[in-house]
């Protein structure tokens, strides 16, 4: 299945078994069945147990499991004590690490 498959919601894409979900989550298997044994997957997140296999409810896992990624464009780090070319007020330059 295709992540454009899983993004429509085709009634047939809305439901993953563990090795499907492992592939759209760029994980191992083996790791998709701990995060369900140590109960970091549960029915909150879309987990269903159907004739002793587990399956995953696809848009409830996404939106339980994702956090939408904040945009920093607009926003500025404030520098008040520093100027526009790296150099602080009292002629010190900045470490390479606080330039970053």
């Amino acid at each position: 299945m295709s992540r454009q498959e899983a993004e429509t919601g085709s009634a047939a894409s809305e439901y993953l078994t563990v090795p499907e979900l492992a592939k759209m989550v760029r994980r191992n298997r083996k790791t998709v069945y701990g995060w369900i044994a140590t109960g970091e997957i549960g029915e909150a997140d879309g987990l269903f147990v159907v004739q002793g296999r587990f399956l995953i409810h696809w848009p409830t896992f996404r939106a339980k499991q994702f956090k939408p990624l904040e945009k920093l464009r607009g926003q500025v780090p404030d520098f008040s004590e520093e100027t526009e070319n790296g150099v602080a007020r009292n002629g010190q330059t900045r470490s390479i690490t606080d330039r970053i």
